[in-house]
């Protein structure tokens, strides 16, 4: 039975307690906040460079836009590079800047080296190169070369096979570089690609990617990518056979 006041009316119910009001909105909005800073966290972690490089992208491949992207940057976006001119070699500058970016271990996940420098009208021109270290030899070296004066469609299809063979294990190691060819020239008898070797390897073989000359066509992703699976099997037969 109601409980009547002294005027004889009903007693009002009791109300919440506003205290648990606020508790039963807050504690769910501070679970979400502290959810999703958890996961901000994780993520910021996830993109740190400590961890293996190695892992930083899936080896899938060589992809039609990943080529097509590679070939449009160096001839459209770049523009023309070579050492004729102030203007081409800073193109050219620019163009050894994007092989390195795209080698790194935020992009395809190597560590990129440099190599000693020429010197070309007071600049230094380094040879840059990323190793997939050889898990039986790793001392003994296949160069798969390209040089970064030369053509863009050659540059391309490099970078496109270092990111197909990146987590494909063998037994020497294969070093994917980029160097100057024209100072390499310019040096003589003095100066070859095999240089790149450090003390105590030995050089197995030499590779390049074939018929990128023979076509006056312009390239894309579509007819690159072809030559860059062919390219990609050269280094695995050249490698497993050693």
């Amino acid at each position: 039975m109601a409980t009547e006041y002294g005027d004889g009316l009903p007693a009002e119910p009791a109300r919440p307690n506003p205290v648990w009001k606020v508790a039963m909105v807050g504690v769910p909005a501070f679970l979400l906040l502290s959810t999703g800073v958890a996961l901000w966290i994780w993520w910021k972690k996830s993109q740190d460079d400590s961890v293996d490089p190695r892992l930083a992208l899936a080896s899938v491949a060589a992809e039609v836009e990943e080529l097509e992207d590679s070939v449009h940057k160096l001839s459209k976006v770049l523009g023309s590079r070579g050492w004729e001119s102030r203007e081409a070699r800073r193109n050219m500058r620019r163009a050894l800047a994007l092989i390195e970016g795209t080698l790194s271990p935020q992009n395809y996940g190597f560590s990129v080296k440099q190599g000693e420098a020429l010197s070309y009208e007071g600049d230094q021109w380094p040879t840059v190169w990323v190793d997939l270290v050889g898990g039986k030899a790793p001392s003994r070296v296949v160069l798969a070369c390209v040089p970064y004066d030369g053509g863009d469609a050659a540059i391309a299809v490099v970078l496109a096979v270092a990111r197909d063979l990146r987590d494909e294990n063998f037994g020497p190691t294969v070093r994917f570089m980029f160097y100057p060819s024209e100072l390499y020239q310019k040096q003589g008898e003095g100066k070859s690609v095999v240089d790149v070797l450090r003390d105590g390897e030995s050089h197995l073989a030499t590779l390049v990617p074939d018929a990128l000359g023979e076509s006056n066509a312009p390239w894309n992703g579509a007819r690159l990518k072809p030559v860059a699976d062919a390219f990609a099997d050269l280094v695995r037969k050249s490698a497993e056979d050693q």
